[in-house]
């Protein structure tokens, strides 16, 4: 037993914090290598501009101590000719040793050159040249320019062939570049008596204005400062600086994917005519992790390495019992009891609780697949969804690995991240259908329904407000949260079940049951699974879904509600029926105070009705102060929790709960795959019609900080056929006995605790 435990415990660990370490490992961590790599060309966007001068004029500034030979140079032309002629070689000559080098030959002076060395390259005084290679008695130009730069080791000369000016600089590799971010400078080439004003907008933040980037003079390189590379970047130039309260568009807009970790000039340049707006090119300094967006080599690096663990540890098991025995101890060996059922009721059931005329074991065939003396097993498909939805969140908790799809969503969308909280509210409705069958198979009287439902209720939102709630300050104590949510969700389902009417007059062969909404006291009341439908055949094929039309209509009733209030409730400073994020830069400064803040209280839209019902119930000092949205809108305090999403998160708990019913009324595999595929495909069909199968368009878009009626369709579809998926693998065909994610699943909240 002691051994077995030890094993279980080991699954547990090592899968659980395999991803996670993978991914953090091999990603790299902040550090980087401070070596300079020799990258490929990089060339600027072939130029309108027709200048010809064909005359370079060329600096150099190098860093490493005399004796250092690994310092790189590059050239760089800028409004040069668009052909490919004339081109130059570039010497080098110390004026300190007397030693002449060939640096660079053939190069176009219409872009970017490579970065080259030589073992000549030394710190000191050079006479730079730029010759002519059809004829190399022909100096097109030459200088002496003293090469000293401290902590640099690879350099760019910058010259405006339609100027002959000519700019030095240096690339000095950052010691520390965070995840999810490069570093940019900006060369400007245009002539204004006023410096440039670039813009930037991050194309995740759909309606939103743009932002001041920085400043450029006329040939003068800013710093380097940090710019997000979870999403491309637009960037413009603007005349005007912009604000929230007045409008400054950009021109000479520009899309660009920054790789994580690189470094980068944006170069401005002007066109050829008045008319046109200038242009934006990106020359890359330094590579960093990744050509574009983040390096996801670490994910699929962790992806094999579970597979193949997953392969090397049950293979041998299913394929081979030689094999098994070879490589596996007896202990850790799946039971490969013949008499086992395929698949049983998650509740233990024993003979004495059973009241009902009927004989025991046919009593529990009703609930089992296979022999009736294995009904004590639990469904370990649930309990294995369960699991690998809570390992999510765990991994996504301690930061994902600083990936966006390992984020929640800024404001509409889907990642890996959204799935999680709502596949947790659905297994909840699953799970809830099989314990209140077995609590009415025992005849437990309401007054104990009743206390285990409210004690349920009370522990999850008590424990979500004191525990989970980080509280720093008691008059900043946030009321809603992610138990809470639970809480809410699992005690008006659980009413629905034992208080809502059953159509009886559907049921045939059963005793009499009235509703226990219209008398409080223990009555005797069949299971569900018991139930016989009479009346048009249609409904005989729906047993699970005719006698809860009740249910059915209230939970209609709740999808009206929430559609209503989100829809056509009046909120003061907001379009009627807004579902956007809001904040300052929403809607293109639309909801921006006068002051430029959302914080401190001030309402920017938030989410519009569901931000303003939150507000008004509970004050922003008590709902969720740094919402997704904050950093790429600008918004102040929205709950992706809040009340208005309750309703919809009740609508996902109890089609959980359809697919509970499935479980408890039919006992065919098929016949529940069936059903579960059925559902599944019609909530996702639903979800992809009101989002319009796109991001930010449609009449309901996809949304978990509003939990919209899209998002949580088609969460439940996915719920359905994911649990068809592992039922199959580990109920019926057992090449997965569900480990380590089923021990997860049964200790859920104790671990995410």
């Amino acid at each position: 037993m002691w051994s077995q435990q030890t094993a279980v415990a080991t699954q547990i660990l090592f899968l659980l914090l395999v991803f996670g370490l993978v991914v953090t490992a091999v990603g790299g961590g902040d550090e980087i290598d401070s070596s300079i790599r020799i990258v490929s060309d990089t060339t600027l966007n072939k130029l309108d501009t027709q200048s010809h001068h064909a005359i370079s004029r060329l600096q150099t500034v190098a860093s490493k101590p005399v004796g250092s030979s690994n310092l790189c140079l590059r050239v760089c032309f800028l409004n040069g000719p668009s052909n490919t002629e004339p081109r130059v070689d570039i010497h080098l000559v110390s004026l300190e040793r007397g030693t002449r080098f060939k640096l660079l030959s053939n190069v176009n002076t219409a872009g970017c050159t490579a970065y080259a060395t030589d073992k000549g390259l030394y710190q000191g005084a050079y006479l730079v040249e730029a010759l002519d290679p059809q004829n190399p008695k022909r100096s097109l130009f030459n200088t002496t320019q003293d090469i000293a730069a401290s902590n640099a080791t690879s350099f760019t000369i910058w010259f405006n062939v339609e100027t002959d000016v000519i700019l030095l600089s240096w690339e000095r590799p950052k010691s520390v570049i965070p995840l999810n971010r490069a570093f940019v400078r900006i060369l400007s080439l245009l002539k204004r008596p006023s410096p440039a004003r670039i813009l930037n907008r991050n194309t995740n933040c759909h309606r939103c204005l743009a932002s001041f980037l920085s400043n450029a003079t006329y040939m003068e390189l800013t710093e380097y400062f940090p710019i997000q590379t979870n999403f491309p970047e637009e960037l413009s130039v603007a005349a005007c600086t912009p604000s929230y309260n007045s409008s400054c568009s950009g021109a000479g807009n520009k899309t660009y994917f920054f790789g994580e970790r690189g470094m980068y000039t944006l170069v401005v340049t002007p066109n050829a005519t008045e008319d046109h707006p200038p242009g934006i090119h990106i020359v890359r300094d330094q590579r960093g992790d990744a050509d574009h967006g983040p390096d996801v080599r670490p994910v699929y690096i962790a992806l094999s390495i579970i597979i193949g663990l997953f392969i090397v540890w049950y293979a041998p098991q299913n394929c081979c019992r030689r094999v098994a025995t070879f490589f596996c101890s007896s202990s850790l060996r799946m039971r490969k009891d013949e008499d086992a059922p395929l698949l049983l009721n998650s509740q233990k059931y024993e003979q004495a609780n059973f009241t009902s005329s009927e004989p025991t074991t046919t009593r529990l065939t009703a609930h089992a697949i296979g022999n009736p003396k294995h009904s004590t097993s639990r469904l370990q498909s649930l309990d294995s969804f369960r699991g690998m939805a809570l390992t999510i969140m765990i991994f996504v908790n301690y930061g994902g690995g600083g990936y966006n799809f390992f984020d929640h969503s800024v404001w509409n969308g889907l990642t890996v991240a959204d799935l999680v909280f709502p596949w947790f509210v659905w297994i909840m409705g699953t799970s809830m259908a099989i314990t209140f069958n077995s609590l009415f198979k025992k005849n437990t009287p309401l007054g104990v329904i009743m206390y285990k439902i409210i004690r349920r209720t009370l522990l999850l939102f008590s424990v979500g407000v004191l525990f989970i709630n980080v509280i720093y300050d008691l008059n900043f104590v946030r009321i809603p949260g992610v138990l809470q949510r639970f809480a809410i969700s699992y005690l008006v389902v659980a009413l629905l079940i034992v208080f809502v009417p059953k159509n009886i007059t559907l049921l045939h062969g059963v005793d009499t049951v009235l509703p226990l909404i219209r008398q409080f006291k223990a009555t005797v009341r069949r299971p569900s699974s018991d139930l016989k439908l009479q009346g048009p055949s249609v409904l005989r094929f729906l047993p699970d879904v005719a006698p809860y039309l009740f249910e059915w209509l209230f939970i209609i009733a709740i999808i009206a509600l929430h559609t209503c209030f989100t829809f056509l409730l009046p909120v003061s400073g907001c379009p009627t029926g807004y579902i956007g994020p809001g904040g300052a830069l929403a809607e293109f400064g639309r909801f921006s105070p006068s002051h430029g803040s959302c914080t401190g209280g001030t309402f920017c839209c938030e989410g519009g009705a569901a931000g303003h019902i939150d507000r008004w119930v509970l004050s922003w000092k008590r709902i969720y102060s740094a919402p997704t949205s904050q950093q790429t809108y600008h918004t102040g305090s929205y709950d992706p929790e809040g009340i208005l999403g309750s309703l919809t998160s009740i609508v996902i708990c109890y089609l959980g709960l359809q697919a509970g019913k499935v479980i408890v009324h039919h006992k065919s595999p098929r016949a529940r795959s069936v059903r579960w595929i059925f559902w599944g495909i019609i909530c996702c069909a639903i979800a992809t019609g009101l989002c319009a199968g796109s991001k930010n368009d449609g009449v309901i878009p996809l949304n978990k900080n509003l939990w919209s009626l899209s998002f949580v369709l088609l969460m439940a579809g996915f719920g359905f056929i994911s649990l068809t998926i592992f039922y199959w693998l580990i109920d019926i065909w057992r090449v997965w006995d569900g480990a380590p994610f089923r021990y997860v699943g049964l200790n859920s909240i104790f671990i995410y605790g």
